[in-house]
């Protein structure tokens, strides 16, 4: 499993170099992150918890994942929202209905 961070409404660059072009975990296999970088994976955004978005980004879950204690949706709320910006809460969003969804 894998993330990649799409857009950082924190410093409001989306741009690489800031939050934007973050992937991780730093366990995650080359062939996902090439895989999010054209584009694949399931949409998310990080809000803190004010309902402030924080970040946008995809999420890949594949079967042969490194072990990570907690669920994977979780991963890049546990990996990166929180410890670098105190983000408390991900939404998943649906393409077809642009709804988002809290887990």
């Amino acid at each position: 499993m894998a993330f990649l961070i799409t857009r950082d409404f924190i410093t409001g660059k989306h741009e690489e170099g800031y939050g934007a072009g973050v992937q991780g975990p730093r366990t995650a296999r080359p062939s996902i992150l090439t895989r999010l970088t054209a584009g694949e994976g399931e949409p998310f955004r990080m809000l803190d918890d004010d309902g402030y978005v924080y970040y946008h980004g995809r999420f890949l879950d594949d079967s042969d994942a490194e072990a990570y204690v907690g669920e994977a949706e979780f991963q890049p709320l546990d990996c990166y929202g929180t410890p670098n910006a105190g983000a408390v809460t991900i939404q998943y969003g649906d393409p077809a209905t642009g709804v988002w969804t809290a887990l």
